[in-house]
C-alpha cells in the first residue's frame, strides 16, 4: 500500500454535503503533553459537533474507544458547520513512520473542503530556556523570501531546538505562509512570532507541506510535561485557538474538572495499543 492510501476516510453519511468552506482545521493528534488532543476535546465539548468522518488505517492498532456506551474507531472527524471547523481527534499514539501520512490526511481534508487554515500544536520539554532578540525571520516558499519586513527586532525570537519557552504562560507561534504570519502578527499581544528552531512530528509535516502548497498554517508551541497529560498547556492552547477563531471557545474550568476521565482514556488507549504491539 503507497503512502497517499495508507490512510482512509471514511464518512458516516456520505449523501450529506459539508459546507465548511472557508473554515478552519484543527490537528487534535497527540503531541507532547497531550496538548493537542485535550484541547481539541476541550473545544468540541464546548462548541458541540457531529462526527463524520472516521479515519481507517491498516497501520493502526485494532483498538475500539468506547465512550458513553458507543465503540468508535480511535481517529475521527467532527464538524461543527455553523462555524466552520474541523477537528481531527486521536487517542493513538501515531508512529513516526505514518506521521507524514496523517498530516497528508489532514491537508487533503482542507483542500477538498476549500478550508483556509490549519491549527496544530506543540509541547516544548527541556529544563532550561535560550532565545534572543534578533533580525526579522525569513521563511522560503520556492522562489520567494517574506516575512514582516517592518517588524522591530522585539517582534521575534528564537528558540533553542527543544528547549522550555521561558516563561510558563509564553506563547510561541510558527507560520508556513506570508498571510498566516499576519495572523501572528495581529495577536502579538498573546503570542511571539517564532524566529528559529525547530518543531518535530505532525505539525512539523504540516508546517512544511503548507509552506510547498501555499496553505496557512500555524503551530503553537508551549512548555508541557513530558509523558503525562499537560491540562495547563493545553489550556493554554486552547485559550490561543480561541482568540484566533473568536466564536470558539473551552470551557476552562470544565477541562480541569475532566482531566482525570480524558488522561484515564487516553492512558488506557496508549496502553492497549502498548500491549498490542508487544504481542504482534
Amino acid at each position: 500500500m503507497t503512502e497517499e492510501k495508507a490512510i482512509e476516510i471514511r464518512r458516516i453519511n456520505k449523501g450529506k454535503r459539508l459546507n465548511i468552506k472557508g473554515g478552519i482545521v484543527l490537528d487534535g493528534f497527540p503531541s507532547t503533553g497531550l496538548v493537542n488532543a485535550i484541547a481539541s476535546e476541550c473545544l468540541i465539548r464546548s462548541i458541540g459537533t457531529e462526527l463524520v468522518a472516521v479515519l481507517d488505517s491498516p497501520y493502526f492498532p485494532p483498538v475500539s474507544i468506547i465512550n458513553n456506551y458507543v465503540p468508535q474507531y480511535p481517529a475521527r472527524i467532527y464538524v461543527n458547520e455553523g462555524l466552520k471547523v474541523s477537528f481531527f481527534i486521536s487517542e493513538l499514539n501515531i508512529d513516526m513512520s505514518i506521521q507524514k501520512a496523517v498530516a497528508k490526511t489532514i491537508l487533503e481534508w482542507t483542500i477538498d473542503n476549500e478550508c483556509r487554515l490549519i491549527i496544530s500544536a506543540e509541547g516544548i520539554v527541556s529544563p532550561a530556556a535560550s532565545h534572543h532578540d534578533g533580525e526579522s525571520s525569513t521563511i522560503s516558499n520556492g522562489d520567494n523570501k517574506y516575512y514582516n519586513k517592518g517588524e522591530s527586532k522585539n517582534d521575534s525570537k528564537d528558540v533553542i531546538v527543544n528547549e522550555n519557552i521561558s516563561k510558563p504562560e509564553e506563547v510561541f507561534a510558527v507560520s508556513s505562509t506570508l498571510s498566516a504570519a499576519r495572523i501572528i502578527k495581529e495577536y502579538e499581544n498573546h503570542f511571539t512570532h517564532l524566529r528559529s528552531g525547530s518543531v518535530t512530528g505532525i505539525p512539523a509535516i504540516l508546517l512544511n507541506e503548507g509552506t510547498l502548497r501555499n496553505l496557512d498554517v500555524i503551530v503553537f508551541l508551549v512548555n508541557a510535561l513530558k509523558d503525562i497529560p499537560d491540562f495547563r498547556a493545553a489550556a493554554i492552547v486552547s485559550q490561543a485557538v480561541s482568540r484566533v477563531i473568536p466564536n470558539l471557545s473551552c470551557d476552562i474550568g470544565s477541562l480541569f474538572i475532566e482531566a482525570e476521565l480524558i488522561g484515564n482514556k487516553i492512558k488506557n488507549v496508549r496502553d492497549n495499543q502498548a500491549r498490542l504491539s508487544y504481542i504482534g
